[in-house]
C-alpha cells in the first residue's frame, strides 16, 4: 500500500511539473522567438515582437488568473471549474484582439499576425464549446505551438508534438480534463493554424 502511494505521489509530481513547464503562458513565447526568426527577422526583432505579446496578452492573463485565486473567484491555478472559465476566454480575447490590430498597424511579421489570427479564432472557438465541456487550454497551447513550429522550426515542432501526449497525460492525471477534453484541445488549434497559414502565408 505504501509503496502504491509513493507511486501515485511521484506520477502527481511529473504531471505538476509537465503542466508547469508547458504552460500556456510559458510554451508560447519560444514558439513566438523560434517562427520570427525562421522567417527571416533577426533574433533581436523577434525578441522585441515576442515582448510585446507577452506585455499586452501573458502579463494580464496571468494577473487574472493570480488575482482570480486569491479572491477566491477561481477554485484554482488551472480554472478547473467549466462555469468559471467564461471570463479566461472574454478577457483573453480581447487582450488578443487588441495586440492583433497593434500588429497590423506597426506592420509586424506576417508569421506572428498569422499567429494571432489562429490564436483569435481558437480562442472564440473555445469559449463557444467551453459552454458545454471544458477545452484543455495546456493541450491547445501545445498543439497549436507544434503546428507553427512544424512549419517553421520542423524539427523543433516534432519534439513539441512528441510532449503534446505527456502533457495532455499529465492533465488526465492530475483530473482537470478528460481523454475527449484533450482531443478537442488539440484538433481546434491544429485546424485553426493549418487553415490560417494556408490563406496567409
Amino acid at each position: 500500500m505504501t509503496t502504491l502511494t509513493r507511486t501515485d505521489s511521484f506520477a502527481d509530481r511529473i504531471a505538476k511539473v509537465l503542466s508547469l513547464i508547458f504552460h500556456p503562458l510559458i510554451v508560447v513565447i519560444p514558439t513566438m522567438v523560434i517562427a520570427i526568426t525562421q522567417r527571416g527577422n533577426t533574433f533581436w526583432q523577434s525578441l522585441f515582437w515576442t515582448g510585446l505579446a507577452v506585455c499586452i496578452v501573458n502579463l494580464p492573463m496571468a494577473f487574472l488568473i493570480l488575482n482570480g485565486v486569491r479572491s477566491g473567484r477561481y477554485s484554482d491555478a488551472s480554472v478547473s471549474i467549466r462555469e468559471q472559465r467564461g471570463s479566461l476566454f472574454a478577457v483573453g480575447g480581447i487582450c488578443l484582439v487588441v495586440l492583433l490590430a497593434i500588429l497590423i498597424l506597426a506592420k509586424a511579421p506576417m508569421i506572428l499576425v498569422a499567429c494571432l489570427v489562429s490564436a483569435v479564432l481558437s480562442t472564440a472557438i473555445g469559449f463557444v464549446i467551453n459552454r458545454f465541456t471544458k477545452l484543455s487550454i495546456h493541450s491547445a497551447a501545445m498543439a497549436g505551438c507544434a503546428t507553427v513550429l512544424i512549419q517553421t522550426a520542423p524539427i523543433v515542432g516534432i519534439v513539441m508534438a512528441v510532449f503534446a501526449p505527456l502533457v495532455g497525460w499529465a492533465r488526465i492525471r492530475l483530473k482537470h480534463h478528460t481523454p475527449l477534453q484533450i482531443l478537442i484541445g488539440w484538433m481546434v488549434p491544429m485546424l485553426c493554424v493549418l487553415a490560417v497559414f494556408y490563406l496567409l502565408l
